[in-house]
């Protein structure tokens, strides 16, 4: 399959990667509302969130852009392929990401303002963020087809499979891209704004 059958692949399944983008941004604007009502609620999950990723602020670079590729890649694999289990699990990941994106981009936007975060967010989010609800589409794809199957409709399962399977190499190469930009270009670009963050709560401790 080459690129141009994965565009027209792509194509053909535009209504569950539109699904997939109306579930994360639903759950983000929740997770952005839920965050907003009870900030020390949004705040104390952020920071439970902080500590388990604590150890990839240790790594190099290159140890870090392997370690976000890998759970990136990781995600969207295990999104896309258990699809077939009646896109149980794509609802599942896609939800509760966007529920966990809502939470921490408000979080971060009342601690550094909203350029903060589109300068921390955009850089690979631009294409990180595309990727992976793709893959998740993927998974709803299946996973209806699954579903047809099961009530004697005859649809082609396994070369949907087949195709999902081979998408994934794009993926993969779009999320080692992001990675790679997250790793090495994203700290030097929000570096500027991370000082005041840490001035102003230094104060604030001190008041």
């Amino acid at each position: 399959m080459n690129w141009k059958e994965d565009a027209s692949y792509l194509r053909s399944i535009r209504p569950y990667i539109l699904l997939s983008v109306s579930l994360f941004f639903g759950a983000a604007v929740l997770g952005f509302a839920v965050s907003a009502r009870d900030p020390t609620l949004g705040a104390a999950y952020v920071g439970e969130v902080a500590d388990k990723l604590e150890w990839i602020l240790d790594l190099s670079p290159a140890k870090m852009m392997l370690a976000i590729f890998l759970n990136n890649l990781f995600a969207s694999a295990l999104a896309l392929l258990l699809g077939v289990g009646f896109g149980i699990v794509p609802a599942v990941v896609v939800v509760l990401n966007g529920a966990v994106v809502g939470l921490v981009v408000h979080q971060a936007v009342m601690a550094g303002g909203a350029t903060f975060v589109l300068v921390a967010i955009i850089p690979h989010g631009i294409i990180e963020l595309p990727t992976v609800l793709v893959a998740i589409g993927v998974g709803f794809r299946l996973g209806h087809l699954m579903i047809l199957t099961l009530l004697g409709r005859r649809v082609d399962l396994e070369g949907e499979l087949l195709a999902g399977i081979r998408l994934l190499r794009w993926v993969a190469l779009l999320l080692f891209i992001a990675a790679a930009i997250e790793a090495f270009i994203t700290p030097a670009i929000v570096q500027p704004f991370i000082q005041p963050i840490v001035d102003s709560q230094s104060l604030s401790v001190i008041e």
